[in-house]
């Protein structure tokens, strides 16, 4: 038998917390891997399509001209940078609501959904003085004349998108921790499909609207994330969610669990941000000095790789969700068999899309482009990325894992230091060094840094003190 403690939580309902776990060998390998599947699919799909919307959104843009295609990565990567901070933020919904569900608590469930919902609006009040930081950021970087008021304009737009993403973000968390990803995907669906059809009206002015060029995808993508926030709080208060996970009456503002998912929320939020500004910083300062021809292969490699990565952080966030379930169960051994299994599936998966990568690496940048010299760049930068793939594969799995225990300040740490040290240090030091790898060279830092992430990670799962960690004993 297990032992078990009973924990208070700000509303007086009692949570029962696991401080042993069961007898190993109960689940069968082949169980834990089809039910990391199933929980997984329809949150791979997700970020499939929103992979595709994103390819389709800078096909899109990139009919306008080469210029246009050199903006929208810079412009996209400043925003997901602010927008980071709150994704990172309010994905440790996922971790409260999973150990939540695991011990029982279907209260706490639906009142950490809100809590999340409430930060999102927060940072969405908080980013919008940014605007006013558009324009000097843009003109420090000197892209050009012709791409710099593209940057500009799509950035500003999107800024009024950032808390209808977060907040999309949040309640997807919450249905992912109740092991019910499909709501999340479906409502994906919808809201990509808007896109696509808002982008094809707003870029090139069809059914009697402007053509407004890169800021209409701005416009559009703002319209498809509210879209988004309003279906899934529809979804949140039907009527099932109201049965079993009180929704329609956890609405309340909760200091105590808002302070529970700053707490453990809060390292993620920076990491996050560090993250997507590092690379942001990368692109616009260290490979943007090399020119248009960089910038727009840079931009190519990363759209090729969303392909292998974003399906990889679905399953990512569903083995936070299963690891969560787990550990509110008191079921450490069935834990670590879903991160056994994530690892398998991430490495084979990650290291399959870095083997076509590199085989076909002048081949599918040729279909996003037909400039020559862009081709030839973009074929170097795929060969890097092919080599980082499976450290990669490790860091979205052991990531994933320590986050559905709670442990997140240390890797957040590990993270940013690496991030500022290796990558923007070490990328600017080969910058000014070797000039003529251009950036290749810049690339080749990075490969070094994501490969050195993913065995501190996998370090820090094997030795560190997760297992052992119960958040809402610490309430």
């Amino acid at each position: 038998m297990r032992r078990s403690d009973q924990t208070s939580t700000s509303d007086g309902e009692t949570v029962r917390v696991a401080e042993q776990t069961l007898p190993p060998a109960v689940d069968r390998h082949r169980d834990i891997a089809l039910g990391l599947l199933c929980l997984s699919g329809p949150i791979i799909a997700t970020n499939i399509s929103r992979t595709v919307m994103s390819l389709v959104d800078f096909i899109m843009v990139s009919q306008l001209g080469r210029d246009a295609q050199a903006a929208i990565m810079p412009a996209g990567l400043v925003l997901w940078t602010l927008i980071g901070f709150g994704m990172g933020l309010v994905s440790i919904v996922n971790t409260f609501v999973a150990q939540a569900l695991g011990s029982s608590s279907h209260k706490n469930c639906g009142a950490y959904a809100w809590q999340g919902l409430y930060l999102s609006l927060a940072q969405s009040a908080l980013v919008l003085p940014m605007w006013f930081l558009v324009d000097p950021l843009f003109a420090w970087a000197d892209h050009g004349q012709t791409i710099r008021p593209m940057e500009a304009a799509y950035t500003k737009i999107g800024l009024l998108g950032i808390g209808p993403t977060v907040a999309a973000a949040a309640l997807s968390h919450f249905f992912t921790g109740v092991h019910r990803p499909m709501v999340g995907f479906v409502t994906a669906l919808i809201s990509n499909v808007f896109n696509v059809v808002a982008n094809y009206a707003l870029i090139f002015g069809h059914w009697g609207f402007p053509a407004m060029g890169i800021a209409g995808a701005a416009w559009a993508t703002v319209a498809a994330s509210v879209l988004h926030a309003v279906l899934l709080v529809a979804w949140l208060l039907g009527p099932h969610y109201r049965k079993q996970f009180h929704s329609a009456y956890t609405w309340r503002l909760s200091w105590q669990r808002m302070k529970d998912l700053i707490r453990v929320g809060l390292p993620p939020g920076v990491q996050n941000s560090v993250d997507i500004g590092g690379w942001a910083v990368f692109t616009i300062f260290l490979v943007g000095r090399f020119g248009e021809v960089h910038l727009a292969a840079n931009n190519i490699c990363f759209k090729i790789l969303e392909f292998s990565f974003m399906p990889a952080i679905g399953m990512g966030h569903a083995l936070t969700a299963a690891v969560g379930k787990a550990i509110g169960q008191g079921r450490i051994d069935r834990a670590r068999r879903y991160v056994h299994w994530c690892a398998v599936f991430c490495i084979g998966y990650m290291g399959l899309v870095g083997l076509m990568m590199a085989v076909f690496r002048h081949g599918l940048p040729g279909l996003l482009t037909n400039d020559a010299e862009v081709i030839r760049w973009a074929g170097y930068l795929m060969v890097m990325g092919a080599i980082f793939q499976i450290f990669d594969a490790l860091n979205i799995t052991f990531g994933g894992a320590l986050r559905g225990a709670g442990d997140t300040l240390w890797p957040a740490i590990a993270w940013g230091i690496s991030q500022l040290v290796i990558l923007l240090g070490g990328g600017w030091l080969i910058a000014r060094m070797v000039p003529e790898a251009a950036s290749a060279g810049v690339w080749g830092v990075a490969t070094f840094h994501i490969t050195l992430l993913g065995c501190i990670l996998g370090l820090r799962y094997r030795y560190g003190p997760w297992a052992q960690l119960n958040l809402f004993r610490e309430v």
